[in-house]
């Protein structure tokens, strides 16, 4: 009690004196110590060699190097110099990248358990409503669950069979439209995307729902959407957005900063 009232008689410049050295000391001392155990993990962990790296710039990385539309070509030209296996920096993320079918296989299927978590950029995450769907979902029960389901209705050897009549009807398809097109325009150029992404498209509700549409009502909109709307909705404009780059992704601790 009498060590109470001394305190209360303390001057408060000379209690903010004393205390501000303390807290700071303090301060110090923990981050010392998180360094500390951070750097006793990194030599603990499996006692893995260090990939190799690829040199970019302070900050930001490799963010400069990856201007080609199509980084997989980035990629093969740098497994030339650094070997099947390195790391790159995109900001203040590390990333690894494979470049041999025998390494992806092993990531993805033999130790696809570790990959517990997936770090996915804003823009997945809205399309996807938060790892909603399988293929990108965490290491979960959800995933597991969802996967078997899949497996059994889609993609396992019993449902393949029960869907070749889809498939079937989807060559037929494609090959009575080239026939079509070639005989109506010889000389033409054919435009082999648009005939294959809809009668995909026409594959993948057939699979999913049963059976293929021709149109849709959509409550919400109160208003009917035709085959091609649904396509650029559900599929279209979701790739589109897939890709977005927001250079927030690169930086979290700049998530703050308005994206304009």
């Amino acid at each position: 009690m009498d060590a109470i009232l001394n305190l209360q008689t303390v001057p408060l410049g000379t209690a903010l004196t004393i205390g501000g050295p303390a807290v700071a000391l303090g301060g110090i001392s923990l981050w010392f110590l998180k360094e500390y155990v951070n750097d006793q993990k990194r030599k603990s962990s499996n006692f893995l060699p260090p990939l190799p790296e690829v040199p970019g710039l302070p900050v930001i990385g490799n963010l400069l190097q990856l201007t080609e539309k199509k980084p997989h070509k980035t990629f093969t030209n740098w497994a030339e110099t650094y070997g099947p296996i390195y790391s790159i920096k995109t900001g203040a993320n590390t990333i690894v990248v494979l470049n041999t079918n025998e390494l992806a296989k092993e990531a993805m299927v033999t130790r696809y358990s570790a990959i517990s978590t997936r770090k996915l950029t804003n823009a997945l995450k809205i399309l996807t409503c938060d790892k909603s769907i399988v293929a990108i979902s965490d290491y979960d029960e959800f995933h597991k669950t969802v996967k078997r389901h899949v497996l059994t209705s889609v993609l396992g050897p019993n449902a393949q069979k029960r869907h070749r009549i889809h498939r079937d009807t989807l060559i037929e398809n494609v090959s009575k439209q080239l026939h079509d097109l070639v005989r109506k325009y010889p000389n033409e150029a054919v435009n082999l995307r648009k005939i294959f992404q809809s009668e995909l498209f026409g594959l993948a509700l057939k699979q999913a729902l049963g059976k293929d549409i021709e149109s849709i009502y959509v409550e919400g909109l109160d208003a009917t959407l035709p085959r091609e709307d649904v396509l650029k909705t559900l599929v279209l404009d979701i790739m589109e957005g897939a890709i977005d780059v927001d250079w927030r992704d690169f930086f979290p601790y700049l998530k703050w900063v308005p994206n304009k």
